[in-house]
């Protein structure tokens, strides 16, 4: 287990990632993070180096003053399953407990399950999910609905909302991630006439594209498109990537992602630890 520390070798690591998409997406956004800002002080491991087979970006501390517990998070890129167990495995890399994350290529989820259970825990696993990326933002040709509604960013107060609209909302760590999310991520929202967000669209630490909602007597106006335009263009003048994952079953999503110039890339499970063994 090698944790990469330089910039020398993150940027080298950069180029790597680059040309192995869409498999690396995430690490590759993370990785983008940290030679950035790493505000959420992300860490790099690979197996070996400057040859690696498998790379897992993590993070494992609590985000800022008084946010609380946080969920910590783990991305996978791997071209060998035994380098992946191997890693896993190291105690040294993932103190297993309740409350993980793990993301990874729907191929690589039996390993963590593997693991997990030699560990004495259960995951729960949530499939049909699918990368998007946008491999050329900056050739996209954004188009935006007219709205009487202005665009603004959330704040602090406004996290309580978006968990509650999320997919796996309602912990207090959800809200305290959240909370971390829009105080030090990038996020655009519409609101109404009283300055309530009424649309929304955030960021992660791993500067994937997530948690777009917008409340259901707004919907069929455009908001998000022009939330996504708006993003879009942000993340083209920051040289970041464009990518999110979408489940299968969300066709408006898809078909708003596949307008903006996204394109489906790989099958992906996201993976939560749980003490609840079977």
């Amino acid at each position: 287990m090698i944790i990469l520390k330089t910039f020398k070798d993150l940027t080298l690591m950069k180029k790597i990632l680059y040309g192995e998409q869409p498999q690396s997406i995430n690490v590759l956004g993370g990785l983008l993070h940290m030679l950035q800002n790493n505000t959420f002080q992300l860490k790099m491991c690979v197996d070996s180096w400057p040859t690696f087979s498998t790379a897992i970006c993590y993070r494992q501390n609590q985000i800022g003053s008084g946010l609380g517990e946080i969920p910590e998070k783990y991305r996978i890129f791997s071209k060998n399953q035994d380098t992946l167990r191997s890693l896993l495995a190291d105690d040294k890399l993932i103190k297993w407990r309740n409350g993980l994350e793990f993301e990874a290529a729907s191929y690589h989820s039996q390993i963590v399950c593997e693991i997990a259970s030699l560990r004495g825990f259960h995951v729960k696993e949530y499939g049909g999910y699918h990368s998007y990326i946008h491999y050329s933002p900056e050739k996209s040709n954004l188009h935006e609905n007219s709205s009487n509604l202005p665009t603004t960013t959330l704040n602090e107060t406004h996290a309580e909302l978006v968990v509650k609209h999320s997919a796996n909302g309602g912990s207090k760590e959800s809200v305290n991630l959240v909370t971390a999310y829009v105080k030090q991520l990038p996020n655009w929202c519409v609101v109404d006439e009283k300055g309530h967000p009424v649309s929304w669209l955030l960021t992660d630490e791993f500067n994937e594209i997530r948690m777009g909602y917008t409340q259901p007597k707004h919907r069929r106006k455009g908001h998000q498109q022009n939330l996504v335009a708006t993003l879009i263009r942000q993340r083209i003048s920051e040289g970041l990537p464009v990518f999110c994952h979408i489940h299968k079953d969300n066709l408006a999503c898809i078909k708003l992602m596949l307008g903006a110039g996204l394109t489906l890339a790989e099958e992906t499970s996201f993976m939560f630890i749980s003490d609840d063994y079977i």
